[in-house]
Parts: C-alpha cells; sequence; structure tokens
C-alpha cells in the first residue's frame, strides 16, 4: 500500500507540475528579491511577530525553504528568543514547549525532558539544530531526555511542526518535527555601530532553586561576523506542591557554549559554529530510595542513579545564488557532532554499575532551490554517518572489579549509515488553490560488530539494511486573504536503530531488555485536515489528524522470569495501530468592550486517542498505546501595551487525569513513575509579565502554580514544582 501510494503522488507531480508551471509562468515571474528571501532564511535571520500570529511570518521546516507560514498546509508553531527567555521564561529546550497545542512534556527527571508530540514519545519526533540532525542511533525505545542537551537560550528561534515530515527529513519524523536555529552574528548588527552589541541575562526559580546566567555578544563588521554565547545553570532541589514539599537528589549543572563566524568565502556566505552542552548530575531518583511516594507510588531499590552528558557540534555551512536552470540557491552543510551519555548506578547491594555509550556522527547535507515561473521545487541530498562505541563496568560494594562487559548498553564497535534523496515542490494552481508533493528514497544500513554481552560468542554480528521510498501530498484552498483550509497525506516511516538492534539494560522501572535482530521499519500512513484564520483582531485553527501504523517495534514478553522476579523483554514488529486527535486555538481582541482594545483572550485544546495490537500477553488485543498523554487545554486574558514596552497575561493550564483501568499491563507494573490508583487531572494557574524599564534593562516576573498543587506530568518520574516565582533580567550594554 505503501509503495503504491508513492508512485501515485509520483504520477500527479508529473501530470500537474508542466501545467501549473505555464500557467503561472508569466503571471509570476522569479526574482531576486525571492532568493534573497530564501537565503535569509536559510541564515536564520527570519523575524518572528512577538503576538505569536502566523500573518506575515517566515516558516522553513515544514518545507525546507522559507514559506509564509500563514499559507502553510501544516500544523506549524514558532517562539522567537524573547518568547522562549521573556515570555515561557523556559528552563530547557523541552520547557518551551509546555503551553504548545499537541504536546505533553514528559520528565523522566529534572534534566530529563522529552516532549510527546500528538501522542508519541521521543522517537518519533525529529529535532534539528541549523538542519542537522540531533536523534541518532542510540535513542532508546520510550521516552528520551536529549532535547536537554540543546540549551534553549542560545536559540533565536524554535520551530515546531506537529505531524509528519519523513518525505522532507527521513527516519523518526512520524508525529512531529522541530528544528533549532541558533543565534548568530546577525543578532547584533546594526546600522548605528553603537547601539550595544553586548548582553547579560539572569534567571532565578524559587521553586526550582535555580539560578542561570548568560552572557553573549557579537561583533558584527561588512562582510563578516562573530558571536559567542556562555551559559551556566545551577538547578537546586525541586520544591513540589504542599503535599510533597521537596523532591531530594532532583538537582543539577549544566555548562553551555555556542561560537558562530560568518563571512563571505567562494562567492557565498559561510557560516561556521560550534556548540557544547554538558548537563551533569541529573538523577533518575523515581528507582532510587530517596524518591517520594504520591497517590501510591513505589519507591526504587537503587542508592543513587546518575545521568551525565555532553554533546559537541560544529559545521561549517555555505550557500550562495545560483545563476543556472539547475537551482537558484545552494546550501550545504559539513558537520561533525558528538554525543556522550555515562550513567553511574549504585544498586541496593551496593554494587556500583557503570555504563555508557559515545556516539561520532558525520552529517553532509545539500540542498537546492528553483523557481520556475511560480513553481517552486527543493530537493537534495542528506547523508549520517555514526560510529559508536559503549561499555560497561560494574564494581563490587568495596570498590573492586566485579564484571566488564565488551559493551555497554548498545553493542560496542558499531555503525550506523543513512543516505537519503528528496524532492519537494509547490504547485500554484490557481489564485486560490495551491498543491503540494513530495517523494523521498532513503536507505539505511546498520552494522553492529559487539553484540554478545557475555562475550562467548552465543550472539553474533548484527548486519540489517532497509529502504524506503515515500511520498506525500497537500492541497491549500485560499477562500480570502485572511482564510485558509487545508488537507494531506503523508507517509512517514522510523527504522529500526541501534537501540532497537541491540539494546541490553534495564527498561522501564525493572525489566531487562536484550537484543532483538530482524527487525523491518515502522510504517505510517497520515491523513490531515486543517483551516486557519487571522484578520488582525480574531485568530483561529483547528487541526485534525488519522494516522496508522504498521510493524510497530514494541517491547514484548520473552516468557523468561530472571532472579529476583525479572522479566525478561525483547523488540518485536508486534502489530499495528491508530491514533486519531485534533488541536483547536484561536484568540480574540477585546476591544469590542469599552475600554478594552489592549486586551485579547486567547486558548487551545488538544485531544489524542490511540489503540495498538498487544506486546504484552497479558493485555487487551487491543490496547492504549503506553504513555499515551490525556486530554489538555488552556485559557488565558493577555494585556499588551501598543508601544510593546509591557505585557501581561493571566492563565489556567488544563490536563485531564487517566483511570487506572485504561493502564495497559507495562503501565501497571511501571509504579515507580505512574500512580497505581490513577492520574488525577489538575488546572494549574498562573500569570505572567514583561517591561521595559531602561533601554537597555527588561524585567520578565511570572508566578506558576499559584494554588501550590501537586502534579505530575502523565508518565514522568517526578512531581512538577509547587508555586514558583521566576525572574529574568535582561540587559544590553
Amino acid at each position: 500500500m505503501f509503495e503504491l501510494t508513492t508512485l501515485r503522488f509520483l504520477s500527479l507531480t508529473m501530470l500537474l507540475a508542466p501545467a501549473a508551471a505555464a500557467q503561472t509562468a508569466q503571471a509570476k515571474p522569479a526574482d531576486k528579491k525571492s532568493n534573497e528571501g530564501r537565503l535569509a532564511a536559510n541564515q536564520s535571520q527570519v523575524d518572528v511577530q512577538k503576538t505569536g500570529t502566523k500573518k506575515d511570518t517566515l516558516f522553513v521546516t515544514a518545507t525546507r525553504s522559507p514559506q509564509n507560514a500563514f499559507d502553510s498546509a501544516r500544523a506549524i508553531e514558532s517562539l522567537d528568543e524573547r518568547s522562549i527567555r521573556l515570555w515561557n521564561q523556559s528552563r530547557a529546550l523541552p520547557d518551551a514547549l509546555f503551553f504548545s497545542p499537541g504536546v505533553s512534556v514528559q520528565k523522566t527527571g529534572s534534566a530529563q525532558g522529552s516532549p510527546k508530540i500528538r501522542g508519541q514519545n521521543g522517537r518519533h519526533t525529529l529535532l534539528l539544530v541549523d538542519g542537522i540532525r540531533i536523534n541518532n542511533s542510540t535513542w532508546r525505545a520510550g521516552n528520551v531526555e536529549y532535547w536537554n542537551t540543546v540549551d534553549a537560550w542560545s536559540l533565536e528561534r524554535l520551530e515546531i511542526v506537529r505531524g509528519p515530515s519523513s518525505v522532507l527529513y527521513g527516519s523518526d519524523a512520524v508525529s512531529g518535527t522541530a528544528q533549532a536555529f541558533s543565534l548568530g552574528p546577525s543578532r547584533w548588527s546594526r546600522e548605528d555601530r553603537s547601539l550595544p552589541t553586548q548582553r547579560l541575562l539572569t534567571r532565578f526559580g524559587s521553586a526550582e532553586q535555580s539560578f542561570v546566567v548568560r552572557a553573549e555578544g557579537g561583533l558584527p563588521l561588512a562582510d563578516l561576523g562573530f558571536h559567542y554565547g556562555i551559559t551556566y545553570k545551577d538547578f537546586g532541589d525541586i520544591i513540589a506542591g504542599q503535599e510533597l514539599g521537596r523532591l531530594p537528589y532532583s538537582s543539577y549543572t549544566e555548562f553551555d557554549v555556542d561560537l558562530k563566524y560568518v563571512m563571505k568565502a567562494f562567492g557565498g556566505d559561510l557560516s561556521i559554529a560550534y556548540q557544547h552542552t554538558n548537563p551533569k548530575g541529573g538523577r533518575r531518583t523515581h528507582s532510587t530510595v530517596f524518591s517520594k511516594s504520591w497517590r501510591g507510588t513505589t519507591a526504587g531499590s537503587d542508592f543513587d542513579r546518575r545521568i551525565d552528558q555532553q554533546r559537541d557540534l560544529v559545521y561549517a555551512q555555505w550557500m550562495r545564488e545560483l545563476d543556472s536552470g539547475v537551482a537558484d540557491d545552494l546550501w550545504l552543510s559539513l558537520s561533525y557532532q558528538r554525543f556522550d551519555e555515562d550513567e553511574d548506578r549504585t544498586r541496593s547491594n551496593s554494587r556500583r554499575r557503570m555504563q555508557g555509550v559515545t556516539d561520532n556522527q558525520v552529517g553532509i547535507l545539500a540542498r537546492l532551490t528553483k523557481d520556475f515561473g511560480g513553481w517552486q521545487l527543493t530537493y537534495g541530498t542528506d547523508i549520517y554517518l555514526e560510529f559508536v562505541d559503549s561499555y560497561f563496568r560494574e564494581y563490587n560494594a568495596d570498590g573492586s572489579l566485579r564484571v566488564q562487559r565488551p559493551r555497554g548498553p548498545v553493542a560496542d564497535d558499531s555503525t550506523y549509515n543513512q543516505f537519503g534523496l528528496y524532492a519537494d515542490g509547490a504547485i500554484p494552481l490557481s489564485q486560490q488553490w495551491d498543491l503540494g508533493v513530495g517523494a523521498r528514497y532513503n536507505y539505511i544500513a546498520a552494522d553492529a560488530k559487539k553484540v554478545d554481552p557475555t562475550g562467548t560468542g552465543s550472539i553474533g554480528p548484527i548486519r540489517e539494511n532497509w529502504s524506503a521510498l515515500i511520498g506525500q501530498a497537500r492541497l491549500t484552498f485560499k477562500p480570502s486573504q485572511t482564510w485558509r483550509v487545508f488537507t494531506g497525506l503523508s507517509q512517514s516511516f522510523r527504522a529500526p536503530n541501534l537501540s532497537d538492534l541491540t539494546r541490553f539494560d534495564v527498561a522501564l522501572s525493572g525489566d531487562q531488555e536484550i537484543p532483538s535482530p530482524g527487525l523491518d521499519p515502522e510504517k505510517y500512513l497520515t491523513f490531515e485536515l486543517g483551516t486557519r484564520f487571522d484578520d488582525g483582531l480574531y485568530g483561529f485553527e483547528l487541526n485534525t489528524y488519522y494516522t496508522e501504523g504498521k510493524d510497530l517495534i514494541r517491547r514484548q514478553p520473552t516468557g523468561t522470569i530472571l532472579p529476583g522476579g525479572i522479566v525478561e523483554v525483547t523488540k518485536a514488529n508486534v502489530g499495528s495501530a491508530y491514533w486519531t486527535g485534533f488541536e483547536i486555538q484561536g484568540h480574540a481582541n477585546l476591544g469590542f468592550l469599552d475600554g478594552l482594545d489592549q486586551w485579547e483572550v486567547f486558548g487551545f485544546a488538544d485531544y489524542v486517542r490511540a489503540l495498538e495490537d498487544r506486546a504484552d500477553p497479558n493485555d487487551d488485543p487491543r490496547i492504549r498505546p503506553k504513555g499515551l498523554p490525556p486530554a489538555s487545554g488552556m485559557l488565558g486574558f493577555r494585556w499588551m501595551h501598543p508601544s510593546g514596552d509591557y505585557r501581561f497575561e493571566v492563565f489556567a493550564r488544563i490536563v485531564g487525569g487517566i483511570d487506572k483501568s485504561d493502564y495497559n499491563e507495562a503501565e501497571k507494573r511501571n509504579t515507580q513513575r505512574i500512580p497505581p490508583t490513577g492520574l488525577p487531572g489538575y488546572t494549574i494557574y498562573g500569570m505572567r509579565g514583561t517591561v521595559r524599564i531602561s533601554e537597555p534593562l527588561t524585567a520578565a516576573l511570572s508566578i506558576e502554580n499559584i494554588a501550590n498543587k501537586d502534579f505530575r506530568i502523565f508518565d514522568s518520574g517526578q512531581n512538577e514544582p509547587g508555586t514558583n516565582v521566576i525572574l529574568t533580567l535582561q540587559a544590553n550594554f
């Protein structure tokens, strides 16, 4: 079915493209301004409106080339640096999405956040930084904390696409894609060189017991520029709501650096950048004896369980305009990224286990765009080469070495390589109708050498490869300047990674996972239908979707019970599933009421329902997928001064509960994180505002969880902060 649908997409493109190009060739000739707009967006130099409206805002991630966000046939959202730092006052990157529809931000621990977009977890959402994949082959099943390895305070903007983007970005982009654009020298460019080019930011959080400081600046010159940023974060133990109080060992620290240099070179623009993030001491307290029970949750037996991570990225990206029949502009990227994760775990018998993974990734990307008289084509290739090492050592209580395995949580001495070709076309059929079609071919190969954890050779090397040919088609109807209706049909996939194939580690709160060779890619087909309206005073958007998945990779018991009652599990392509839901959001100016023309009401609501074939023989034949978040929403009132110097809002964040009868078997066993009596819903009240005190100084103040309520985001390992007063100061000089 998937291959047949792809051929239909390609046939449709071939039939419609010549006619559309001929129809629009005279009406919309290519011009240099459109090329300059694409180049500017590729350099992350697009302005995002501070009000959050999509009118007149350029958006890149949905099409890999700049497009007016209001015209996008996707469910999208964009957050600029002001929204992330001063409005949301985001502690970490996942927290920036806390106020976004269709997203649930699960947290295994304070330093470990994993956004679930449209009900699916970390490995079904793709994270990019400046066009480069952060997802790698070591990402484990379930919730992943690796979004925390991107410093939210180093970003110019964050773009989120809810829904599939596999045609453009390949594996993992099933339920959503987010792209973080880092700050650069353009942030400091001024016609008047006497204006400030340095900035200092500080953030204080009462219930987080946190302190964050960042220094950043730039050196903008005529044909070159330099940007630097240094961030230090110190988070103490969380003070939860009135029932629990302080949560022991929920503290961690982080040190981040981001550098970027741009210059004119080889007839184009060259960017060279370096990023370093280093969160240290983030604990999975739920599995330790220090975990506090809440609504029946059980404490773990570990004495300690600490996760240290480090991500280093260096890249060179070059782009230039072309005067050829092949492309109007060319963008090239060469990157090297290293990810290190180390776990230090002391078990109840005082034995200390130390294990870790190092993933070295090389990325080679090329993207070209061409305007055929109004019909725009984006095409290119992406190549990622990964080289993975791992280790495992266990020590006795007296510190002597007890066990040293030839591999860690994933197979040692492994490679994982991806090659993709893609093309995406935007075809104006008439003044009111636009068509978008695209296709991708992907080839992926995994070679794991040291798979056997015992070193006896009982499990041999694993060599697998897969290929995929997928497509998508989207249609937009523009009945007026203020109204859009759009629909789409998209294929997506997620190839098995090294963690799927070779993992040997603890799963959930106590299962033992063993390697799983012979897996096939997961395949998905998604239908989307949406509409949006925005006239400047009133805005409304509704997105609905239905996704079918097959050959899903899920853990299932092998039937073996290990000593201590530990359940042995492995992965398999165990069946199919569907997800269906909606996201609705809107805002309305209250100027129709006397004296309230500077006020607006805003809100959103989202809901997702899903059923899948059981992986556990104790489950019903069709079950709710593990970790599926409940319905949620938000309602608030906002005031903004016409100058933009003052802004204030009050809000209520509303999340539904989950009855214990809806738990599947994996959730019932996971009593360290999921309350066995059911998860209660909650409403969190808050207020926040910003004020420009003087030309160089801006302050932001938030009071979250005013009622000091104890609450937990579903599938998380700990409760969220109680009443939390957050103050951020930004000084330019």
